[in-house]
């Protein structure tokens, strides 16, 4: 019964190692720009096994799941093991980095697990993810297929590791001597090149993404000016209708470019709700879009790919007034290459299942389908839908009639459900927060949007907090309407330049609500969470 006893912490430890390693990791990006797109990779897995983790920790102790934990315990004792040991090998290159080149450690490390253990470290964290995912699902009743490859397939690691560990005669630096990684800066990282599906820069040839080096410094976006707060560490953000003029050459840097890092939680669609239609554009192709973005001036602010990179979508900014464009790139049956260009103040966006439907409004009165777009994760979707809301509301042309402004369009009877609102003040700026449950991934997030105003219910921004809807204590009032939250990992993601959610102090993020009536009504809301996720 020692190992049962041993089971929560053990979950909770890995989960919180996981989320630290992907934090120390994720700053190597900056020095390692040729690596970036590996690394942000390695931090989505990391961050992806700590989900997991956490998702099996909260199943623990219930009434329903808790008594058949013992079917999983020695799976989990062998993906324990072999997790140790990858772990203490990439804290021991954060320690290694204070005093060697990172490129020289970095090599050193993936050295050890290609040539040396023979086993790639993105290759073994997909590998414990899927083996996670299939303890949770016999947790839960169901069978699991391709468990007994998957187990061999962590036995083979762990017999490799154990031989390396045997033959060079060292051990690695262990997890509880070394320290663990601090972030270069209290707040996301500068933007970089992202993960295998994403990619920002000024490329616009037909190509998957290119490895970039650092990007510049980016400018304070026109529509926000800056204050501070006497009482929160945090810019304070108001609209303004000013146009910005480039007085710097080369390409700017847009917002969008922070959101997509690869780090946020990867919460899939239940089956009854996963749509098999592929990702599609209905609209008419335009040969020569590329070409007249980049004459009128328009710069890419982010790509994503969907069904197995053969759809791709990308964002696109021009600086001096922020209109922004969608395009859609795609092959035809013949492997003809097809381009479709909109306006994002020509499209609404409703959300379908797994899938966001982007649409045109006739005269007479009805939407017809320009592009669908199908999600695997909830995540993600928000995070594109807000990224869209966002710029489009940011255009300085402005959304022409009212049949197409997104109001909300994430809440449906199968989709996010509203558990409460209120009203907060951050400096002389009044927000709405909110909380939402996902009906179709159980997904739960934070969202702070402006409260009134031409910009009425636009995403400011959102944190992904499934992870803690367990936890009753997460949440403490503090009083004057102040509710400090304990910890946000990977932090809020913003939909505007250079804001920062409140924080008090000591660094944690605050809630500061106007009255303690929302203040209390949020704690309540949140205590009653985990008994309904």
């Amino acid at each position: 019964m020692a190992g049962l006893d041993n089971r929560e912490p053990s979950l909770i430890r890995f989960a919180e190692e996981s989320e630290d390693a992907a934090d120390g990791l994720y700053k190597f990006r900056e020095s390692l720009p040729r690596s970036a797109t590996r690394i942000t990779a390695i931090v989505s897995e990391l961050f992806a096994i700590s989900s997991a983790l956490r998702a099996i920790h909260n199943e623990d102790g219930t009434r329903q799941y808790g008594p058949s934990f013992y079917r999983i315990q020695e799976d989990l004792g062998l993906v324990f093991r072999s997790l140790r040991m990858t772990l203490d090998e990439l804290f021991g290159m954060f320690a290694r980095a204070r005093e060697r080149p990172d490129q020289m450690v970095w090599e050193d490390l993936n050295y050890r697990f290609d040539e040396v253990e023979k086993f790639g470290l993105l290759e073994r964290l997909v590998w414990y993810r899927h083996f996670l995912n299939a303890q949770h699902e016999i947790l839960e009743g169901h069978r699991s297929q391709g468990l007994g490859e998957l187990r061999q397939d962590l036995k083979d690691v762990l017999q490799a590791q154990e031989a390396a560990l045997r033959r060079h005669s060292r051990t690695p630096i262990s997890g509880t001597s070394t320290p663990r990684p601090r972030p270069r800066r209290p707040s996301r990282p500068a933007p970089y090149p992202i993960s295998p599906t994403v990619s920002s820069s000024d490329h616009d040839s037909w190509e998957r993404p290119p490895n970039l080096g650092p990007a510049p410094e980016p400018p304070i976006s026109p529509l926000f000016s800056s204050g501070s707060s006497q009482t929160m560490s945090s810019s304070q953000t108001s609209y303004s209708s000013e146009t910005y003029i480039p007085t710097t050459p080369g390409p700017l840097v847009h917002w969008s470019e922070n959101i997509f890092d690869g780090r946020h939680p990867t919460t899939p669609y239940r089956q009854p709700f996963q749509l098999l239609e592929r990702s599609s554009c209905h609209g008419d192709a335009d040969p020569m879009c590329l070409q007249h973005l980049v004459r009128d001036g328009f710069q890419r602010a982010l790509q994503l790919s969907f069904d197995e990179e053969r759809f791709w979508v990308r964002l696109y900014w021009r600086p001096t007034d922020f209109r922004a464009r969608i395009l859609i790139m795609t092959a035809d049956v013949h492997g003809q290459q097809l381009h479709f260009c909109q306006p994002l103040t020509n499209l609404k966006v409703i959300r379908k299942g797994s899938s966001l439907q982007l649409c045109r409004f006739r005269r007479e009165g009805r939407y017809t389908l320009w592009a669908r777009l199908n999600f695997i994760f909830h995540e993600r979707m928000v995070l594109f839908y807000s990224t869209f809301v966002a710029m489009k509301r940011q255009d300085q042309r402005g959304v022409g009639i009212r049949q197409l402004v997104d109001d909300a369009e994430l809440i449906s009877d199968a989709g996010e459900q509203e558990l409460f609102a209120g009203e907060m003040r951050h400096g002389q700026m009044y927000h709405a927060l909110r909380i939402f449950r996902d009906n179709a991934s159980g997904a739960v997030r934070l969202e702070a949007s402006a409260l009134r105003g031409s910009k009425k219910d636009v995403p400011i921004w959102t944190a992904f907090v499934t992870k803690y809807a367990y936890d009753p204590d997460w949440a403490h009032f503090e009083g004057n309407g102040v509710v400090s939250l304990i910890a946000i990992r990977p932090p809020p993601y913003v939909f505007i330049l250079r804001y920062e959610p409140p924080r008090n102090s000591l660094g944690a993020y605050v809630l500061p609500f106007t009255s303690n009536e929302d203040a209390m009504m949020f704690m309540e809301t949140w205590s009653g969470l985990g008994r309904h996720v």
